[in-house]
């Protein structure tokens, strides 16, 4: 790459404890000048920068929200409702160095380029008082890695529900029902709701198809989440929770007792239209000390399921899995539905269990006497 030209991450800047004020986590907007300023100090002030933040971002900013308005209004910067997919669109397709301490995990399906490219991802520290940006150190993720940030991402966007959050965590150790008679959704399964559950603005659960309130049927067991792909694009089309020793229906049609793949596509995928309409029975089972295995059942389907098993590096040829009989999986292993689906088991084990998932390392600890520390004058 000839020219120093970035796209800035400027939310997570703004956010950085690793930026004056050291160790403050609240959004600080001085911090974006301080990391551009170090940029064309470091590569030159001819480096063009792109801003891109989230569109949230200043309604956390205080009192400093006007000068970010006013910088969206004279085109200074982009924004969208999660910045993440701008960012690395505008990277890919001007060949622009990222300065960010996101790793996008949970992009790195969708942009394979990333960890083609890790020297163009740059991040920022504050040493001796100098704010200085190095290479990110953005290494190879497993599948099972990327499925994981994924899950967590799309649970916060789509749900409203996070993670760390001790009454979020508690709503997704919580079985549920619907109790509207004519919500399609609350049909679908022995009067419990399958999908995962919405969080409304006052922080109760709420139906994801009708919005209606929840009524709790207690606890859960433990569980995984199951992801649904299209095979030839490997688009998600959904994903759902599994427990333990609970059997559940894939296939289309308003008729399923379990997953209706129609209720997730409103059209637009032509691969379920090789699915059965009771196609599979998958069943989450226990093996002895915390670890479990995957049972599944064609249930005679028209065009069949088949089973690529991991080898530990890779998966092996598929092979076809025997109608209405029982046939056990692996944890890493997939099947393909009428050679059109992939259903798989996501990176995370426990979501519901009440640890959050680890964070992305941070890169090396800066000082955080932050009285002692300010940003070297020119």
């Amino acid at each position: 790459m000839a020219a120093w030209n970035a796209v800035v991450d400027v939310s997570n800047v703004c956010w950085s404890p690793y930026l004056p004020p050291l160790g403050q986590r609240a959004p600080v907007w001085g911090r974006l000048a301080l990391v551009t300023q170090a940029w064309r100090e470091q590569h030159g002030p001819e480096a063009r920068l792109e801003l891109v933040a989230d569109e949230s971002l200043f309604r956390v900013l205080g009192p400093d929200a006007r000068k970010f308005l006013d910088l969206r209004r004279d085109g200074g910067i982009k924004t969208a409702s999660v910045a993440d997919d701008e960012i690395l669109r505008l990277a890919r397709d001007e060949n622009l160095y990222v300065i960010t301490r996101d790793h996008y995990v949970d992009h790195r399906a969708a942009h394979r380029w990333i960890e083609h490219s890790p020297d163009r991802f740059h991040a920022w520290d504050t040493v001796g008082g100098v704010v200085r940006l190095t290479p990110l150190g953005i290494r190879m993720r497993s599948a099972q890695d990327v499925s994981q940030a994924r899950e967590v991402k799309m649970l916060r966007y789509s749900a409203k529900l996070d993670a760390k959050n001790p009454a979020h965590r508690k709503i997704l150790q919580t079985r549920w029902n619907c109790p509207n008679t004519s919500c399609r959704q609350a049909a679908q399964w022995q009067g419990q709701l399958l999908a995962w559950p919405r969080v409304s603005p006052e922080g109760t659960a709420v139906c994801p198809s009708c919005s209606r309130p929840l009524v709790t049927l207690g606890p859960r067991a433990a569980l995984h989440e199951v992801v649904v792909a299209d095979v030839e694009t490997e688009e998600e089309i959904l994903r759902f929770p599994l427990e333990v020793d609970c059997p559940v229906i894939v296939g289309r049609g308003a008729a399923v007792k379990g997953i209706d793949l129609a209720m997730y596509t409103s059209g637009g995928v032509r691969a379920i239209e090789t699915v059965s309409r009771s196609h599979l029975m998958i069943r989450l089972q226990e093996a002895g000390s915390a670890n479990w295995r995957l049972s599944v059942i064609d249930l005679n389907s028209t065009n069949g399921t088949t089973v690529q098993r991991w080898t530990g590096g890779s998966f092996e040829p598929a092979r076809e899995v025997p109608p209405d009989q029982e046939t056990h999986l692996g944890t890493r292993d997939r099947l393909v539905l009428g050679d059109s689906l992939v259903l798989r088991l996501s990176g995370k084990r426990y979501l519901a269990e009440p640890t959050a998932p680890p964070p992305e390392p941070e890169r090396p600890a800066t000082p955080t006497n932050a009285t002692a520390i300010t940003r070297r004058q020119r």
